[in-house]
């Protein structure tokens, strides 16, 4: 990804409680009624006693969604946070910083092999929601690796992403997942990103990336996800909910 013209800290200094605000409404909107509930359940599935210190690893984590969300329930626990996109990350910083959510916010690209360089090796859980994809298998292959040596001995790898149907079943599952509401609408997304161009005063939407390079998409099945886990090591995988477009997945490091 391209640098922008802005910096990190000129990026936060645009935001505004006020705009932070409005972002924060326009991506909920952006990401689908359904976000809420999957981020509901990836907190309540966490084995853990709610007032336990856990130490989290919010990876690709946007504006701050997962992270918040699971410190609701864990209000003792600290959040740290990884993204490549200076103005989504500069959001996160803001917004956890405003709620007194404790934790360090890192700018590194899941491409580049060192990315977790500086971070804590006994993570209690690491959570993502919907980035893998956007990669190819081999590197999310490699990240699970990675993933699997920054979690503690019995720490939970718990991450949302679209998944396919089985080639048996993709006929008869296509035919009622368009019969199903659309989780996501084109001009949601295009009102996210319009309101951010203004407040930047640059287009940051062509910083984003090719959508037309090498990535999963919505190509991988459940089995998929859940044979790259088992090949990278970990244990007790579960599928915690499966609907028309994703999958939401739980493992264990042994």
């Amino acid at each position: 990804m391209s640098n922008p013209p802005l910096t990190q800290s000129q990026i936060e200094e645009t935001l505004s409680d006020e705009n932070l605000d409005e972002l924060l409404h326009l991506w909920w909107a952006e990401q689908g009624a359904e976000k809420k509930r999957d981020l509901g359940l990836m907190a309540a599935a966490l084995p853990f006693s709610p007032e336990q210190g856990l130490s989290v690893l919010d990876l690709c984590c946007g504006p701050g969604d997962v992270g918040r969300t699971i410190q609701s329930r864990f209000p003792n626990a600290r959040i740290d946070c990884v993204d490549r996109d200076l103005f989504l990350i500069s959001i996160c910083m803001r917004v956890n910083r405003r709620e007194g959510v404790p934790g360090q916010t890192l700018v590194r690209d899941l491409w580049n092999t060192d990315w977790y360089s500086g971070l804590s090796r006994d993570y209690d859980v690491v959570a993502i929601a919907n980035a893998l994809h956007w990669l190819d298998a081999r590197r999310v292959k490699e990240l699970f690796t990675d993933v699997l040596r920054l979690l503690r001995s019995g720490g939970v790898f718990v991450f949302v992403e679209p998944a396919c149907a089985e080639k048996t079943f993709a006929t008869g599952f296509g035919e009622w997942k368009a019969k199903q509401p659309a989780r996501y609408v084109p001009e949601n997304w295009e009102r996210f990103w319009s309101r951010a161009n203004a407040i930047l005063g640059y287009d940051h939407t062509k910083l984003l990336g090719s959508r037309d390079a090498p990535r999963i998409g919505d190509a991988m099945p459940v089995s998929g996800w859940i044979q790259l886990l088992r090949e990278t090591g970990f244990g007790s995988i579960d599928v915690l909910l499966r609907d028309a477009d994703e999958v939401i997945l739980a493992a264990i490091k042994p």
